[in-house]
């Protein structure tokens, strides 16, 4: 059982349990606190209940809240809410809060400075807390939060679905595959994403990851999947660039008579090959070297703009540029031409599925 869900049992466990009347008994979670909890948790949780919290920030700071959550900071914050709003955001909470409750619940020693609000002693932290209750809160009191990594969006996702929030978890999913994130870290997206099971999120980011080539540093969120997930990402982003590449070199035996590209036009600067052909025309040279190393270029990135690399663009046109033929039009020509091939990449890209089983979770399970 991972450390935070523990957490979470042992102390709603023992909220519930303190605070059942005689008559409800909850078998489950004596099973569960008493069989988990040990002597130093419970010497734990004491320390944390007696360590009096930091109040957070409006909007968690109303004194008519009638709950309040404590982040799991060394130096814990207190987070002041309300009951409904968290029992609409989550079934969890509802499921809590429904309990009847006696006179004396869990609260801090000095019981005055909290009014007799009851205290839950949550396992995330404050960061986590302040964000998962920001998107609980009506906007008319309080701003959606910014996440501003993928990490903390880890954090505040693990939370939500603990608590089965899916008002949060949709806000999330949104937010994983904005630019920002998603094009930016797509492996760390696809990772998350899997996790949690978000079939369309992690299907984005793994074309994304196309963006970049493969060889790419360690990132923590690949403990979250299994090391057959990662090959077979690998394998999605092999096959495209065998695609992609095959798209690009197939472009010169594709070229027709009739083109009016310059680099079939002109006669003056050196072929690519010295037999000629009948059935398609003969290319110059440097627009040939173009072609292959737009091919090698695809095979490590396969992605449509791949094919408008401005430093391949560039080198075309300086040795385009040796031929007085080819200089006056070969850039307009080749940024049409590139731009035309990006197209195509994409659409061969397009074709190839990606063989991972979005529908087995059992392998990407949270074991941490």
């Amino acid at each position: 059982m991972a450390p935070s869900c523990l957490h979470t049992i042992i102390t709603v466990g023992a909220w519930f349990i303190a605070n059942r009347p005689p008559s409800l008994y909850l078998p489950h979670l004596h099973i569960y606190y008493f069989h988990f909890i040990s002597p130093a948790v419970s010497v734990m949780l004491d320390r944390q209940m007696m360590i009096r919290g930091t109040p957070a920030p409006t909007p968690f700071d109303h004194p008519d809240a009638d709950i309040v959550l404590r982040s799991s900071d060394k130096e814990p914050v207190d987070f002041r809410a309300f009951k409904l709003l968290l029992s609409l955001a989550s079934p969890f909470f509802s499921e809590i809060f429904t309990l009847p409750q006696p006179s004396s619940p869990l609260l801090y020693p000095d019981s005055g400075s909290l009014d007799g609000v009851p205290v839950i002693q949550m396992s995330e932290d404050k960061e986590t807390l302040q964000i998962l209750l920001g998107l609980c809160f009506p906007v008319s009191v309080h701003a959606h939060p910014r996440i501003s990594s993928v990490q903390q969006l880890q954090k505040v996702a693990e939370a939500a679905i603990k608590f089965e929030m899916q008002g949060v978890q949709n806000h999330l999913k949104s937010e994983i595959v904005s630019p920002r994130f998603v094009e930016a870290q797509p492996l760390r997206v696809f990772a998350i994403a899997y996790r949690y099971g978000w079939d369309t999120e992690a299907r984005k980011a793994a074309r994304l990851t196309l963006r970049h080539p493969m060889n790419v540093p360690f990132v923590d969120e690949l403990e979250f999947i299994s090391a057959a997930t990662y090959y077979r990402l690998q394998e999605y982003h092999r096959a495209c660039g065998e695609v992609a590449s095959s798209r690009v070199l197939l472009q010169p035996a594709l070229a027709d008579f009739d083109d009016p590209w310059v680099w079939l036009s002109c006669r003056r600067c050196p072929a690519a090959w010295d037999v000629r052909s009948s059935e398609y025309p003969s290319a110059r040279r440097w627009w040939a070297e173009w072609i292959e190393d737009v091919s090698e270029e695809v095979r490590r990135r396969p992605w449509g703009e791949t094919a408008r690399k401005c430093d391949l663009l560039n080198k075309a046109v300086r040795q385009a540029s040796a031929c007085s033929n080819c200089s006056q039009s070969a850039k307009e020509d080749l940024d049409a031409f590139s731009l035309m091939l990006a197209v195509e990449v994409e659409k061969d890209i397009s074709t190839v599925n990606i063989d991972i089983d979005f529908d087995d979770w059992s392998c990407a399970s949270p074991t941490t």
